[in-house]
């Protein structure tokens, strides 16, 4: 059985008459750590009924991988056969591994079976993995996304990379979607009044994501922020690494790791900050930013993929280019001085990201699908 998620179709934004004709592969979307299973999740809940192979999964060995993609994959083959409902293949995909899993399960959906094919890009550095990659991955790649009927991408900055550089069959933008807060967790927001400024940063911790700049950030003014801000930082990745900085350079009371984070403890911390942060290089469309603008919080961040399109400079937030520490600090201190512009970029965060909850975002994906199941078969 292909994992699946059940909901009764008064619920669904999907309806069944659309929802058994996709099947979609991509990462675990139950017990995910990314956005892309993130996204998948919110889709499970909406469907009337999900259809899903998994093509990748969590695990601490990458050789563990092989394996269990060649066992899903046999499963999508299986799939696609016993299921005559299924006209639609929705591949939500990545770069490097990801992309040639869904090559494999590209090439056997659309010439194997004739099915219609979506190719859902998430990749933050995907551009890079283009313009990097040799000859034959090159062509690999325009065969993938230019054999594709419908190529996704997040934003109008991946609408013109993808514009610029192929010639998809149908090309449309589509946000990320992001789950409606639960009625349990309505609770009000507990903000920092008199207390130091509660910074928070959800993510891997690496240095795609900017985590070390912004150390870097807080150790340069060392004295201006000692007493005044406390950075929480939720993650996975290097960790090691993270904690040695802060005990190497005396960040202790500056800055607190609190490892992984989801479920009651992410919404914890998302309820008691007064800003979020994220200072990446590379990015599709952080689904960490539209969480923290979803629990009215200003945004810190850089306008790379589509971030800008999300966090409105002196609106909702900052942006600061990547690695520019000084920036970085410098907007920090003006939270920090005038407390009163969290709440304000705060709640212009919470009116913006109305577009990319589901019931924005699940009728653009309808149509989509409708639009698809009209045209005749391959």
């Amino acid at each position: 059985m292909i994992p699946t998620a059940t909901i009764t179709e008064t619920e669904a934004l999907i309806p069944q008459s659309i929802a058994e004709q996709v099947l979609t592969a991509g990462p675990d979307h139950i017990n995910y750590r990314g956005g892309v299973g993130s996204v998948m999740n919110v889709y499970a809940r909406h469907f009337a009924e999900y259809k899903c192979v998994t093509s990748h999964k969590p695990t601490t060995t990458k050789w563990a991988l092989i394996p269990f993609f060649i066992s899903q994959y046999v499963r999508f083959v299986q799939t696609l056969r016993s299921d005559r409902a299924i006209r639609i293949v929705h591949l939500q995909g990545s770069f490097k591994g990801s992309f040639y899993r869904k090559l494999a399960l590209f090439l056997t959906a659309k010439y194997g079976f004739g099915k219609k094919i979506v190719y859902h890009m998430h990749g933050s550095k995907f551009d890079v993995f283009y313009h990097n990659s040799d000859p034959i991955s090159k062509r690999l790649i325009r065969l993938l996304v230019e054999g594709a009927d419908t190529v996704v991408c997040l934003s109008d900055y991946w609408y013109t990379f993808f514009s610029e550089n192929f010639r998809t069959q149908r090309l449309e933008i589509l946000g990320n979607v992001i789950h409606q807060r639960e009625p349990e967790l309505e609770t009000p927001f507990i903000r920092t009044e008199n207390g130091p400024l509660q910074l928070l940063f959800l993510g891997a911790i690496g240095e795609r994501k900017g985590i070390f700049d912004l150390l870097d950030a807080l150790r340069q003014h060392r004295q201006f922020f000692t007493g005044r801000l406390v950075l929480r930082v939720g993650g996975n990745g290097e960790t090691e690494r993270l904690q040695s900085y802060i005990r190497d350079n005396q960040l202790e009371e500056l800055v607190q790791f609190e490892g992984w984070v989801s479920g009651e403890k992410k919404h914890e911390l998302l309820s008691t900050s007064d800003v979020y942060i994220l200072p990446s290089y590379h990015e599709g469309l952080p689904i960490s930013i539209l969480e923290a603008m979803n629990y009215q919080l200003p945004i810190l961040s850089t306008p790379v993929g589509g971030t800008a399109e999300a966090v409105h400079e002196g609106v909702n937030g900052f942006l600061v280019s990547p690695g520019d520490k000084e920036a970085m600090a410098d907007r920090l201190m003006r939270f920090v001085s005038q407390p009163e512009l969290a709440s304000t970029m705060g709640l212009a965060s919470s009116r913006i990201v109305r577009q990319y909850l589901p019931e924005t975002i699940f009728p653009q994906l309808r149509n989509l699908y409708e639009s698809l199941l009209q045209e005749p078969a391959a």
